[in-house]
């Protein structure tokens, strides 16, 4: 069986992360970026490789500027939605405690 990877979940990590570094959500916990990255992906066509050859050539195709800011303008729009309704409670000092 082959390994098989998904090119457009690493630059789903990878624009989440220049993101983040730049805008402050209502929550950053890692349940929200997971969201956040299932709701990008799944609005954005996959890119699988199995072979070293492979990736280098999707690294190369996903690299156009198009490319690069669909994947962009998708992490933005899931920001916002996952931000905007996160997935669970916020939590306060006291909830911290128990």
């Amino acid at each position: 069986m082959y390994d098989l990877k998904n090119y457009t979940e690493i630059a789903v990590r990878q624009a989440l992360q220049d993101y983040l570094h730049l805008n402050k959500l209502s929550c950053s916990c890692e349940q929200c970026k997971a969201d956040i990255m299932a709701f990008a992906l799944n609005r954005l066509p996959a890119r699988y490789y199995v072979s070293p050859r492979g990736e280098i050539m999707t690294q190369w195709e996903s690299h156009a500027v198009p490319d690069q800011a669909r994947v962009m303008s998708e992490v933005v729009r899931a920001a916002q939605q996952i931000s905007a309704t996160p997935s669970h409670k916020f939590r306060t000092t006291t909830d911290d405690a128990n």
